[in-house]
């Protein structure tokens, strides 16, 4: 990372923040780390004769541009660039904080906040009666247990994570990873990691705001292959309209969107292709920092704003930074969980019927450990993940992504050909993630930043992963990229490359391992030509889906309609692990709406 025109190079205090960053993995991960920088070191020598270290700027730039279009060193360098990059650019931000960066202070507890207790602090024995157990605070959980609380029900939600407020938002994308995400890997060709959120809230409180209604087209499949009428989109309207009042979603006004709006209208309009805004949950969201870093402002309401205070002010409780351990069960039945505090304190929280929401890996990690719901087989199956991949076009005119809402607008047109593009504007700190190049090339492209429009580029995955256990105290997921899905993914990058250059880009960069920048009609059309392999896709998800299968058939599924296990009676499923597949769009809209239907088939139950 040289120091270029615009952007600060790596010096002592990038090596002092790595080192750092190293000090707080694992011993085993972290050495393993550490002899992978040495051998990337010493494989210099092949080449040059003189470890890395050891050659001028001008020769480890030439190194470096080789290692990346080698497809044996390549993935090595990627994943080691992006460990360094991200220890670089977060001392960068650090720097800036410290000369002023603005956060919104909100030190002060809400009286809502008085009921959300951290397990060490919990001081009424050992344990914690309710009428309903929610394990998880966010898409699913928290919307099915505020529904629960308005029928009448005392809810005690578990949540793994800890309690956070506004001012402890939007400081940089390392603490974002360890403090508020729960990051893991899908391995498989290409390696995916795969973010989610693990604080109260859950990853409504890091996502981008967007919220989309499952398509139609996409309901009427998943009736027909359930067999039920239940998930049409006349049944599923009302509910989508329900958990939208909660959240007062809006289309956000232009000028906050920014530039990346007109560009888009203008490379769709040439095409004839549907562009437009958005809805977010996120009124009044002046494009102040980056989503993915937590809302410094609050505009964004996440559910612990939306829809856990309604429950708290109705009796219910969270109970965060509490890991459940144990299912615990009674006369066949499951009754609560035994969660464990990070000083090692042991509570049992027990209810009528026990709810997990912690999301598509971490429910079926647990039920794994546990041995429970899995007679089909089919538990932690099924795993989709819409991959994600960009591309950015490069504009005389200025973009300034910094100063504008990241994810604001969208072109849906490819909808039924299971590909959407979603503007994807960076700040700075975290830009460096889309760009998959080291040396000059790197600092180069950030330098353009201010002139950058930057699209996502997701697919309605057909490939299908599995979770299958913890290892260390991490998943072990794994998904292959099938031959289709690498090619719908090409397809989508030409859609979005396509719309960029007729809106007037006059640099196409791609989240490609190996791919230069294109410059010309006909470097494009070479490009286009091209076939793709999965290995060579940099590629994200934050939409992990559908490991505990929904159906009706104990055989074939892990849940039934109602959201409750096969197995066991009382244990209820209702996060994306049991979203019935990839919807397509953006998927926290359709977790809560299953969870407003599944919170009606729950009380019904209970009562």
């Amino acid at each position: 990372m040289p120091s270029s025109r615009q952007t600060f190079g790596a010096d002592e205090v990038s090596i002092g923040r790595l080192s750092q960053i190293l000090a707080d993995l694992p011993a085993p991960l972290a050495r393993g780390v550490g002899a992978a920088f040495v051998a990337l070191d010493e494989m210099a020598r092949f080449r040059t004769g003189k470890p890395f270290r050891a050659l001028t700027r001008a020769e480890q730039d030439a190194v470096l541009g080789k290692w990346e279009r080698n497809p044996i060193v390549r993935p090595a360098l990627y994943g080691l660039g992006l460990l360094a990059k991200s220890a670089h650019f977060d001392a960068l931000h650090a720097g800036k904080r410290a000369h002023g960066l603005a956060v919104v202070s909100d030190s002060n507890a809400s009286p809502a906040e008085e009921a959300i207790v951290r397990a060490d602090d919990w001081a009424h024995g050992p344990d914690i009666e309710c009428d309903v157990v929610v394990v998880g605070t966010g898409a699913g959980g928290a919307v099915v247990g505020r529904e629960l609380a308005d029928r009448g029900f005392v809810v005690c939600f578990v949540e793994e994570g800890a309690h956070y407020r506004r001012d402890a938002f939007g400081r940089g994308l390392v603490q974002a990873q360890t403090k508020l995400y729960r990051t893991t890997f899908a391995w498989g060709s290409p390696p995916i990691p795969l973010m989610m959120g693990r604080l109260v809230g859950g990853s409504t409180a890091v996502n981008g705001g967007t919220c989309l209604r499952t398509p139609d087209f996409i309901l009427d499949e998943w009736c027909e292959r359930l067999g039920t009428d239940d998930l049409s989109p006349a049944s599923m309207a009302p509910r989508f309209a329900h958990v939208e009042e909660r959240l007062v979603v809006a289309e956000p006004e232009r000028r906050h969107i920014g530039p990346i709006a007109d560009i888009m209208d203008r490379g769709a309009a040439a095409f004839g292709w549907h562009s437009g805004p958005i809805p977010r949950n996120a009124v009044g969201c002046e494009g102040s920092g980056f989503c993915g870093l937590g809302c410094a402002t609050g505009a964004r309401r996440s559910t612990e704003l939306s829809f856990l205070p309604g429950a708290l002010a109705q009796g219910s409780m969270v109970l965060c930074e509490a890991r459940a351990v144990a299912l615990l069960r009674e006369r066949g039945r499951a009754v609560g969980v035994e969660v464990e505090s990070p000083a090692g304190r042991t509570l049992n929280v027990r209810g009528k019927a026990v709810i997990f929401a912690g999301g598509a890996i971490p429910t079926p990690l647990f039920l794994l450990r546990q041995g429970l719901a899995n007679s089909s087989g089919e538990l932690g199956k099924n795993l989709s993940l819409h991959p994600s991949a960009g591309v950015g076009g490069y504009f005389d005119e200025r973009v300034d992504p910094e100063d504008h809402i990241p994810q604001g607008y969208m072109v849906d047109h490819f909808l039924r050909e299971n590909i959407l593009l979603l503007a994807a504007q960076p700040t700075r700190e975290v830009a460096h993630t889309l760009f998959p190049v080291t040396g000059r090339r790197l600092t180069q492209a950030l330098d353009a930043v201010p002139h950058l429009g930057m699209l996502g580029v997701m697919i309605r995955d057909r490939t299908r992963g599995r979770v299958w256990r913890d290892f260390g105290g991490q998943p072990v997921v794994t998904y292959d990229l099938c031959r289709e899905d690498v090619a719908l993914m090409k397809r989508a990058i030409v859609h979005g490359s396509e719309l960029l250059r007729a809106a007037g880009a006059r640099r196409l960069h791609f989240a490609l391992v190996g791919q230069p920048a294109i410059d010309s009609d006909a470097e494009f059309e070479r490009f286009k030509e091209r076939s793709l392999k999965a290995a060579e896709l940099a590629l994200i998800s934050y939409h992990p889906l559908g490991t505990c299968k929904l159906g009706r058939d104990p055989k074939t599924s892990v849940v039934n309609l109602d959201h409750e296990a096969h197995d066991l009676p009382g244990l209820f499923v209702v996060d994306g692990s049991s979203v019935p597949g990839p919807p397509g769009v953006n998927p926290q809209l359709t977790i809560m709406a299953l969870a407003a239907r599944a919170a009606e088939r729950i009380a019904a139950r209970l009562s």
